[in-house]
């Protein structure tokens, strides 16, 4: 429509249209690119732009190129041009570009840390703005909230976020609802209410997740990983930090991935996993910027002392048993025949510790075997099901779909009663689409020729395509393709089971599938905001069982978190997935 838009103004020679097609390029560049990307198409518009300053287009720029310093954290340079819009704005007596060059303004001092000075500028714009229709009221009401909570005022930051909140609902903006929930949630958290915190952030991710807000939707997830981890939940603090290490990931958003390189070390961490805490640390050196080296570095290498502690330790015990040993070695004769007594006990001793010992391998050795064949004909099992499904598959699309497709051709060339010719050519039809669909349900060929990604986004647009009453959504972040064949076909079959129950039971709207695959986990969550169920009374049936067998057998794991009313969150999860094994 951008281009639609410039083709028409060229011609017709409108240089309004011109200017706003330049804007709009810019703006997608700092939604979806990076923040340099939209200075240099912003630098390129002003510059290039014939009479570009008499138009009331100009301010905007400014304003725009203000947010990407903002983005870039060179609040100095961010400023600059914010005020720069406030002059261009006063010259051409543009009241509402001003107003917006304000608000600009406190954003800057707040994200600087300039609590302050950010409030002088929000409430000057709602000096000038008294109404409670005015657009940006929720906005301003709650960025002063998040300047009191700055502040550690957090009664007035409850009570202006409360009425951003309102105001946000009144208007419908999605947006300044989202942050209002995310303030509210802030403002609950430094007084130790935690439940409600959790409350506010999880309904304001809901929010961000309908504008398609990543930046804003990754901070959610990192709060909650923070309120989590204050509440000695490590493992959903690191799922939620996954989530925004995913979301910040795809969409190059720099500050918000160094700040998931921090929550999860701090997560892995707190469950003792000090390998994985100390691989984090070093990512996000390496991610550092000029202001944050220091702490990093010292977080690492107190990990480091604290492995260098624990040898250290172990070879001050091994130098005083040495020390004990060579004291023993220079006793007298009495000395001499308890020694030589004790070590004959030790001798014997060692003799029936090597026979356990042995015997303990061998039963150990034993049982390993018995559960490596009972694995091998499970998953010959499957591999066997999956070549049979495969078959009948086939036989179906090349058989009874083409002998179906040949006597709809042959009753077209009949002659008789017309219409009950068309109704059995209508049901010939129906038949056969309904075949070719099982036959795609069985085996995908997508899985088995491009891969598991490529299945579950066909898979997704199905779903999409057969209903409209749930919105199925995907996010997925996935670093390699070649796993393990069987590994996919049971994280898809995992898919298809989890995602049928949602169509079958929930009575959901909104389905979130998302799909982590790297070299430390393969990780399938499918959130949906249904009517969820009571885990203890409603127990698994026969899908999700012969669904569980399946995911054990790769040492994987199924999680369901649900509750009446509040949906349910399935997480089927693998650690250390394999690399592709060719299925026979």
């Amino acid at each position: 429509k951008i281009q639609q838009i410039q083709e028409l103004s060229t011609k017709f020679n409108y240089k309004h249209g011109l200017i706003e097609s330049a804007f709009f390029r810019s703006w997608l560049t700092y939604r979806y690119g990076s923040a340099d990307a939209c200075i240099n198409s912003i630098d390129s518009a002003i510059k290039n732009i014939p009479n570009i300053s008499s138009d009331a287009a100009e301010v905007k720029f400014y304003i725009l190129k203000g947010q990407c310093y903002v983005k870039k954290t060179q609040f100095d340079q961010a400023v600059n041009n914010f005020s720069t819009a406030i002059k261009i704005a006063e010259r051409k007596k543009d009241f509402a570009s001003k107003t917006g060059a304000l608000i600009s303004v406190g954003w800057a001092y707040m994200e600087d840390s300039k609590p302050k000075e950010a409030i002088g500028f929000f409430t000057e714009v709602l000096t000038l703005n008294p109404e409670k229709t005015y657009n940006n009221r929720a906005l301003v009401l709650c960025n002063i909230a998040a300047c009191y909570n700055i502040l550690a005022n957090y009664a007035a930051a409850e009570k202006y976020a409360l009425q951003g909140v309102d105001a946000a609902r009144a208007s419908g903006s999605m947006v300044d609802l989202a942050n209002g929930l995310n303030i509210l949630a802030r403002s609950n958290y430094q007084r130790g209410k935690f439940d409600k915190a959790i409350i506010y952030l999880k309904e304001a991710s809901k929010a961000r997740e309908k504008v398609e807000d990543p930046a804003m939707l990754a901070s959610d997830y990192l709060e909650l990983a923070d309120v989590y981890l204050k509440t000695n939940q490590a493992n959903q603090a690191i799922l939620y930090a996954k989530k925004a290490e995913a979301i910040s990931y795809v969409n190059k958003i720099d500050l918000k991935l160094a700040n998931s390189y921090e929550a999860l070390a701090g997560g892995f961490t707190a469950i003792g996993d000090f390998k994985n805490a100390a691989r984090y640390y070093q990512k996000l050196l390496a991610h550092k910027d000029s202001t944050g080296t220091g702490n990093y570095s010292k977080a690492l290498a107190e990990l480091q002392v604290k492995f260098a502690t624990e040898k250290k330790i172990t070879e001050n015990l091994k130098l005083k048993k040495e020390n004990l040993e060579s004291k023993l070695s220079i006793s007298n004769k009495q000395k001499w025949l308890i020694i030589l007594i004790a070590g004959l006990l030790g001798v014997v001793a060692t003799g029936l510790y090597i026979f356990y010992l042995t015997r303990s391998k061998y039963r150990t050795q034993r049982a390993l075997e018995q559960l490596n064949e009972q694995k091998n004909r499970t998953l010959a099992v499957m591999q066997t099901e999956e070549s049979e499904r495969r078959r009948i598959a086939g036989d179906l699309h090349d058989g009874v779909c083409q002998m179906l497709v040949a006597a709809s051709l042959q009753l077209k060339n009949a002659k008789g009663d017309e219409e009950k010719l068309a109704k059995i050519d209508g049901l010939l039809d129906q038949a056969t689409t309904e075949v070719r669909a099982v036959s795609h349900q069985m085996t995908p060929e997508l899985l088995l020729h491009y891969g598991l990604l490529m299945a579950v986004q066909q898979g997704i647009e199905r779903l999409n395509d057969a209903q409209n009453k749930c919105k199925f959504t995907l996010f997925e972040h996935v670093e390699f393709e070649d796993i393990d064949e069987m590994l996919a076909v049971v994280i898809y079959r995992a898919f298809q089971e989890l995602t049928n129950n949602v169509l079958k039971h929930a009575n959901a709207t909104e389905v979130s599938v998302h799909l982590i695959i790297n070299e430390e986990e393969a990780l399938l969550m499918i959130e949906d905001n249904g009517e969820g169920f009571d885990s203890k009374t409603n127990k698994f049936g026969l899908g999700l069982k012969n669904l569980e067998s399946r995911i054990k057998l790769y040492g994987g794991g199924l999680d369901i978190d649900t509750m009446l009313g509040k949906g349910t969150t399935s997480i089927l999860k693998f650690t250390s997935p394999k690399r592709k094994n060719v299925l026979v």
